[in-house]
């Protein structure tokens, strides 16, 4: 079914009204908050924008560094928002600023979390934001990768990775929820995590520990244009990729998506909420207040869509993600695989992240990040007594030897000295040609895999219990075929195939 007969199962009004499927909220920063929410006719400008994006929530942030909103002004926005029919709570990004903390030796503007005054800030902030919101989210900058020699000297013999886990790890409770729960027991506590998941180990994000010290799960689904340098060269996909695995690693308190409108196109920016969509998101998070306010191409565009979008957030609840398997164990170093997922799934592969190995999955793909699991190969030749299709790239074969049977995948991405060149920390580093792979090519990969899918590339390829979804990200209409029937991709459209329609013939 294509996504544009969606509308006809759409609640009159629902675009306007919060929607237990999908929810739309918004961030709204510190200097957001003084720019459009403190002066009578731009708190009005505001709230228009904000219902006519569908917006039921909105994330008021104390502090951002140097920027901050006092206590008392937040409270009175909280009830100027609720009589209007907004939800709240508040959240932090931790920056450094002049005034508050101490930054980081290193490339980026990261904080040094062995300062006191670093620990101390972050403290009162959610000592005294709890006193006024049930719950608080922190942004996508609890990391480091600060080299100071008080770092050095408190990381003792541990790799800098380890040491920075450990650090951030062990400071939520005492510097994060302990402080907030002294004056709210019952405040939920929420981490976004940034939509860098093969770099996560190197400065700090341990989502396996850190989930069990959150409420909530919110993930970064921002993959912004993938043809501009300053944000990486990342592929649409990234979002769905890292939603899903974090998803693996903390279920259901996994809740929202959250991505942005920077350097992004107005197709860019409903790819973002699209891919979070099919990633499971029961909410979505727009950053920021600032560029809701002051428009964007791709506000039209996501309107019109929204509710579709809401249609296929109902239609994905109860079914399971199926396809081929990529396994991804936590901790996980990519050596030169990082971001292999995305590509993948920009090549047509209905890629299903895991952080466990998939012993039940009838496919499975493992790149160098799979020898982080220590009894690999022994899951590795168990799973081929099942008749599982396992495949393993180059990469990974150079460092472990693969068990007879095994699939060679010979796919290179990015290696840490690719980022050293690039002078990238955390995004794709370069732009790579698989992209411009021909559609025969990309079959015989699909085909080494067990897919049965004859496309080009930038063909997205989902499985959802018995459903079968594509998603293209191509300018041009695209005849694809499986299982002897024709499906026509609509450009930059969506087609969703329930079993019905898989008895043969032509779909549109």
């Amino acid at each position: 079914m294509p996504v544009r007969a969606f509308v006809a199962f759409c609640l009159p009004g629902l675009l306007f009204a919060a929607d237990p499927a999908l929810k739309i909220s918004v961030y709204a920063t510190a200097g957001g908050i003084q720019a459009h929410l403190v002066a009578p006719e731009s708190f009005q400008a505001a709230v228009r924008a904000m219902r006519g994006l569908g917006v039921s929530r909105v994330i008021l942030e104390g502090r951002r560094g140097d920027e901050f909103v006092p206590p008392e002004r937040l409270k009175e926005l909280r009830t100027r928002l609720a009589a209007e029919g907004f939800d709240t709570m508040g959240g932090i990004a931790t920056v450094p600023g002049k005034t508050f903390g101490v930054r980081q030796q290193g490339a980026l503007g990261w904080l040094n979390w062995e300062a006191r005054a670093t620990r101390d800030g972050v403290a009162d902030f959610f000592r005294t934001n709890a006193e006024i919101f049930d719950e608080l989210v922190v942004d996508d900058f609890y990391c480091t990768m600060d080299t100071s020699p008080e770092s050095d000297a408190a990381r003792g013999g541990r790799d800098w990775g380890q040491y920075r886990r450990d650090l951030l790890t062990g400071l939520i409770q005492p510097m994060i929820v302990g402080p907030a729960r002294e004056v709210n027991p019952g405040v939920r506590m929420v981490i976004k995590f940034p939509q860098w998941y093969d770099r996560f180990h190197l400065f700090g994000y341990d989502p396996e520990r850190m989930r069990g010290l959150f409420d909530l799960v919110w993930v970064g689904t921002e993959v912004r244009n993938p043809k501009t340098r300053r944000m990486g060269f990342v592929q649409p996909t990234q979002g769905y990729m890292n939603y899903r695995w974090l998803t693996s690693v903390a279920g259901a308190k996994v809740e929202a998506a959250w991505f942005d409108h920077i350097e992004c196109t107005a197709q860019n920016f409903v790819d973002q909420a699209w891919q979070s969509v099919l990633a499971g998101a029961r909410e979505l998070v727009l950053f920021n207040l600032i560029d809701v306010v002051n428009g964007h191409p791709g506000h039209a565009l996501f309107r019109q869509q929204l509710p579709d979008m809401r249609v296929a957030a109902r239609r994905l609840q109860g079914k399971p993600v199926q396809g081929v398997a990529y396994y991804k164990p936590l901790g996980s170093d990519p050596g030169d695989n990082g971001y292999l997922m995305d590509y993948l799934g920009m090549l047509g592969v209905p890629v299903v992240p895991v952080s466990t190995y998939p012993s039940q999955s009838p496919a499975v793909i493992l790149g160098v990040q799979a020898m982080h699991d220590p009894h690999l190969l022994d899951k590795v030749r168990a799973h081929l007594k099942t008749g599982a299709r396992v495949a393993m790239t180059a990469s990974l074969m150079q460092k472990v030897p693969p068990p007879a049977g095994v699939t060679r995948l010979d796919l290179r991405t990015f290696s840490e000295q690719d980022y050293r060149e690039a002078g990238e920390w955390l995004l794709p580093p370069k732009e790579l040609p698989w992209l411009d792979m021909p559609r025969k090519e990309a079959d015989r990969l699909r085909k080494s895999l067990g897919v049965q899918l004859s496309a080009p590339t930038r063909i997205a390829y989902y499985r959802f219990g018995p459903d079968d979804v594509f998603y293209s990200f191509r300018d041009d209409n695209t005849a694809l075929s499986m299982e002897g029937m024709t499906v026509l991709v609509p450009a930059h459209g969506m087609v969703w195939l329930e079993p019905k329609a898989k008895r043969g013939g032509k779909r549109d």
